[in-house]
């Protein structure tokens, strides 16, 4: 007999942040939250040699905001929820998220524990301003499974490809939909043309028909004259 699993209410991302340390490196950064806007983000992440932990709390998102960063609580935590690829709680400040980015640097030396810090940008017309940074400490422990972890991008792939079809289809519906309206349209107007078109011709015809019902009406009192000596017609 079959068993029913529950609905998982979890969202798993996979991250590629680019190193600022390194230009042309990267790490990959796995990140659990909930479908909902979730008060804590599980962090793990790895450059490719060391794994490294860390815990993001709505509680303590004060303790990682840069002191000149003077934006709210909200904006805030929309902008930390949104560079980990999660689902925000409003949709208020989405306009000003796409100038948002993040960077990942590998700190420490060599013998001792490393710390990865994910630092949070905004950048307009070309000036930067730091927000604030996320710190994950080396975990040794810490088992990066690369083929769930693949497993996850592909399926997160795989949802964003039917989506895409999905709005294509939709898409080609309202491209059709529109055309056949143009179309209608058209033909209403080419109607209406042609109604005007025969009301003129109609009106026309009418004066014309007037004029010369005018004209012999004229024609035939030149041809009526008076006799001379009675005055009478």
């Amino acid at each position: 007999m079959d068993t029913i699993q529950p609905e998982s209410h979890s969202v798993t991302r996979l991250l590629r942040i680019p190193r600022s340390d390194h230009p042309e490196s990267f790490v990959l950064l796995h990140v659990t939250g909930s479908k909902t806007f979730s008060s804590s983000l599980d962090l793990i992440a790895t450059e490719g040699e060391n794994p490294f932990t860390g815990t993001v709390r709505r509680t303590h998102l004060e303790n990682l905001r840069a002191k000149n960063y003077h934006g709210s609580d909200e904006e805030w935590a929309q902008i930390v929820w949104h560079v980990f690829g999660q689902p925000a709680e409003s949709v208020g400040n989405l306009g000003s998220l796409h100038s948002i980015e993040s960077s990942a640097t590998v700190c420490g030396s060599d013998g001792a524990p490393k710390e990865l810090v994910i630092s949070i940008r905004k950048r307009i017309e070309g000036i930067t301003q730091r927000l604030g940074s996320v710190i994950l400490a080396q975990n040794d422990e810490q088992e990066i499974q690369l083929l769930d972890w693949c497993g996850t991008a592909i399926a997160s792939t795989n949802a964003l490809e039917q989506r895409c079809r999905s709005l294509q289809d939709r898409t080609c519906a309202a491209e059709n939909m529109i055309n056949q309206l143009n179309d209608q349209l058209l033909q209403l107007i080419g109607a209406k043309e042609q109604h005007e078109e025969q009301l003129l011709a109609n009106l026309v015809r009418l004066l014309n028909q007037k004029k010369l019902k005018i004209r012999n009406q004229h024609r035939l009192l030149d041809t009526i004259k008076p006799d001379p000596e009675t005055g009478k017609i």
